[in-house]
């Protein structure tokens, strides 16, 4: 016993800064496993707010996309009718306007045929106002052939004119 005495004697301290090492190595051991976990810990939280941050933006970038189709599509489709209206309105004025035309120059074309009639009827009026004085005053010794009267083209001269000239 006493040789066992003597060696723990001899031992004992070095046993203890060997024990008291290793219960101080394992604080710090257990100190620097805390620190790496606590930063796992921040470090993962950081990490998952930065994936879910991603995956957001991600489904914010494939919103914005189909939104945009949408309004391609709709602006496509408005366009599209703005385009059928105008042509529609366009086609719809012109052919207001030619047949407008048309009836206008149908117009002018009968004025401008009648005017030898309607100067016909009035110089034919006025010449038989004319004629009825001339009996009147002349009695039986009256002749037509000293009351001339104009005669203007009839309407088949004027239209044979027209269709020589414009194609009637």
């Amino acid at each position: 016993m006493g040789n066992d005495g003597a060696k723990i004697s001899e031992f004992a301290p070095q046993v203890r800064e060997q024990m008291l090492a290793a219960i101080k190595g394992t604080e710090d051991l257990n100190v620097v496993l805390s620190d790496i976990y606590k930063q796992a810990g921040v470090s993962g939280e950081k990490i998952e707010r930065a994936v879910q941050s991603a995956i957001l933006a991600d489904t914010h970038l494939a919103n914005i996309l189909e939104e945009m189709k949408l309004d391609f599509a709709s602006s496509k489709e408005k366009e599209a009718l703005r385009h059928q209206q105008s042509t529609d309105h366009l086609l719809l004025k012109a052919w207001v306007d030619k047949h407008m035309m048309q009836v206008d120059g149908e117009y002018k074309m009968l004025q401008t045929e009648l005017q030898t009639d309607i100067r016909q009827q009035t110089i034919d009026l006025q010449h038989d106002r004319e004629l009825g004085k001339y009996y009147l005053e002349m009695g039986d010794n009256a002749r037509d052939d000293f009351k001339p009267k104009k005669q203007y083209a009839g309407r088949s001269i004027v239209q044979t004119i027209k269709d020589a000239l414009i194609g009637f």
